[in-house]
């Protein structure tokens, strides 16, 4: 199973879902054991554990963590695990966020990178300043209070100074690597998930945004229509599959978003002027 977040919670726990403008807080429990979650991030996002453990599966990688720890991830795809605590749940608050509120927090802080280096993940292991910060923001989460948006913003901002004053350069990597896709965000979004579009309003539904914002947005990136820019990037990623992996050519054409091999062998051969298997033997 494949969860693309905070798309999923939106569509499915919009009642558990604490939303101010370009920031989205959930309260998320299980008790069951969960083995490699397919997570396609298409915001940044927090993780606050406040019981069990998380194991976030790199590509040469993985990485540990325990209740108390503060986790932050780029937008991007993850394999994640989780295992529940000694009270037999795994339990979480979840923080996403856009660009926007980034670069607001930065503005208002006098922030620039000095990285020149970037990490699309970092965290902060539990201690004494820590947990405190963490059981506040669970505490106000689970309150209705009159200004819990403009509370729960500035929560969030809270914590940020406080992992920048716990380790600045750390900090500043991850800002780093923000800032860099900031300018194409949409198209960073949709790159990360073409095995999942087939169309122009799944381009729509994956970025969160209408068919006018996502039609500007391309125009001025690439120079081409939405639907022109996605039948080239799907073109294009089959063709470096091809060359560099041995994946069946029925794969390939699935995972860039065709529903039939045949319909890809025809794409492919228009754009390319010969078949996917000859396009093979020749670049291998």
């Amino acid at each position: 199973m494949t969860y693309i977040v905070p798309n999923h919670l939106l569509e499915h726990m919009p009642d558990k879902v604490i939303s101010a403008d370009s920031i989205f807080t959930f309260a998320y429990t299980s008790s069951t054991k969960q083995k490699r979650i397919a997570v396609r991030n298409t915001t940044h996002v927090m993780i606050l554990i406040t019981s069990g453990s998380k194991t976030i599966h790199l590509e040469n990688d993985e990485q540990s963590f325990k209740a108390g720890d503060i986790i932050l991830l780029t937008q991007g795809n993850y394999f994640m695990s989780e295992i529940a605590g000694d009270k037999g749940i795994y339990e979480a608050v979840l923080i996403y966020f856009e660009d926007d509120f980034i670069m607001d927090f930065m503005k208002k802080h006098h922030i620039q990178p000095e990285s020149k280096t970037s990490k699309d993940m970092i965290y902060f292991s539990s201690g004494s300043l820590l947990q405190p910060l963490i059981s506040s923001y669970k505490l106000y989460i689970h309150q209705n209070l009159q200004q819990q948006n403009e509370i729960i913003k500035l929560k969030t901002q809270e914590i940020f100074l406080h992992l920048l004053t716990k380790d600045k350069p750390l900090f500043y990597k991850w800002l780093q690597a923000i800032t860099r896709s900031s300018k194409h965000r949409i198209l960073h979004i949709l790159e990360s998930n073409l095995d999942m579009i087939t169309s122009v309003d799944d381009m729509c539904k994956i970025a969160r945004i209408s068919k006018y914002e996502l039609r500007s947005s391309i125009k001025n990136a690439s120079g081409l229509h939405p639907k022109a820019w996605l039948d080239t990037k799907r073109l294009e990623q089959a063709a470096l599959l091809l060359k560099s992996s041995d994946e069946s050519i029925s794969s390939i054409a699935t995972s860039c978003g065709y529903s039939t091999v045949s319909w890809f062998g025809v794409q492919f051969k228009k754009a390319y002027g010969i078949s996917p298997k000859v396009y093979r033997e020749q670049n291998r």
